[in-house]
């Protein structure tokens, strides 16, 4: 860990541009697979005639999410050194409120990083919430066989 609490392995991340997909056609045409790039930093653009999209692998997202988080906080210290500051400018003959300005500072600098999380438990279907006359399949593997056949058949068209 280095003098502001970061890892080596927060230190390395870094985003790039990834594959990008014009339309969400494209996109469902190629599946899973147009996926499989998008990992390890890389981030997938995806536009439509709504917006354009940022799609991140799981770790890359908790990563970015607890820096932003640790930037917050980081205001928030940043905001109450800046008041003592002001305070010893005001009074700078005051002990305490220089006491008050070094204590900020010291606690800014000893502020640990959030822990971010890897990735999530997978979500469970529950049964009883649906209807009975929908058919769900929750196979990875007969999802992809589905996806691969439906593309098959819009190339034959």
């Amino acid at each position: 860990m280095n003098l502001l609490g970061r890892t080596e392995e927060q230190k390395q991340f870094r985003l790039q541009a990834g594959p990008t997909w014009r339309s969400f056609e494209k996109f469902r045409q190629e599946g899973a697979k147009a996926l499989e790039s998008v990992k390890n930093g890389i981030v997938g653009i995806f536009q439509t005639k709504t917006g354009q999209y940022r799609i991140l692998e799981e770790s890359d997202f908790q990563m970015l999410y607890g820096l932003a988080r640790d930037v917050e906080r980081l205001q928030g210290g940043l905001r109450v050194v800046v008041s003592a500051a002001r305070a010893v400018k005001k009074h700078p003959e005051d002990a305490e409120t220089i006491n008050v300005l070094l204590e900020s500072v010291s606690l800014l600098g000893s502020l640990p990083t959030l822990p971010t999380r890897q990735k999530f438990e997978p979500l469970k279907i529950e049964i009883s919430e649906l209807d009975e006359n929908d058919e769900v399949i929750t196979d990875p593997e007969e999802l992809e066989r589905l996806i691969k056949a439906e593309s098959l058949a819009q190339l034959e068209k």
